[in-house]
């Protein structure tokens, strides 16, 4: 296999120091698997897909999903005292 050589910049530094510290194991090694893992996901990846299959497994875990309390007043109603304390002053 013929050896292609292709230069490239890395801008972030915490990147840059990343790949130097794979120096001693083979930066352009790593950085074929990377590409080549990449090359291998299946390309019919649906983000729809990945969250339809999220929200079915929790829904099917009782303990996932915590559901708001029906019985306690919301913020914006009005106690049966507070409106009946309304009506009396009106």
């Amino acid at each position: 296999m013929s050896k292609r050589k292709i230069s490239i910049s890395i801008r972030d530094p915490v990147v840059y120091e990343f790949l130097r510290a794979k120096a001693n194991t083979g930066i352009s090694a790593y950085v074929c698997d990377l590409i080549r893992r990449d090359m291998n996901r299946p390309k019919d990846e649906d983000l729809d897909k990945k969250v339809e299959e999220i929200v079915r497994r929790l829904l099917k875990n009782a303990n996932g999903i915590t559901l708001q309390s029906r019985d306690s007043p919301r913020k914006d109603s009005l106690s049966h005292e507070d409106r009946e304390l309304l009506k009396s002053l009106f």
